[in-house]
């Protein structure tokens, strides 16, 4: 495999999800453009990732989302490994 192509491989779950720089996606899209392999191979991986994203949405019990919000809010409150406050 070419460096180019192991390197693109690597890197298109970032560019897939849109967490690449201007630059660093241009030559993600260019490569992908100029290699077929590659190009394929993102083909599948952006229609594998649309299936996931369509088909697999479930709702989310609310009392989980009360316990997570509860968690959450004690976690901002007192972090773990924080000294604890001294008592006046």
């Amino acid at each position: 495999m070419k460096p180019k192509c192991e390197h693109t491989r690597t890197q298109v779950y970032s560019y897939l999800d849109g967490e690449m720089r201007y630059f660093g996606r241009i030559r993600i899209w260019w490569h992908l453009r100029r290699c077929p392999p590659c190009g394929d191979g993102y083909v599948f991986e952006r229609r594998f990732l649309d299936k996931v994203r369509h088909d697999c949405t479930e709702n989310v019990p609310q009392e989980l989302l009360d316990r997570l919000s509860t968690f959450l809010s004690q976690q901002a409150l007192d972090p773990p490994g924080a000294a604890p406050a001294a008592e006046e």
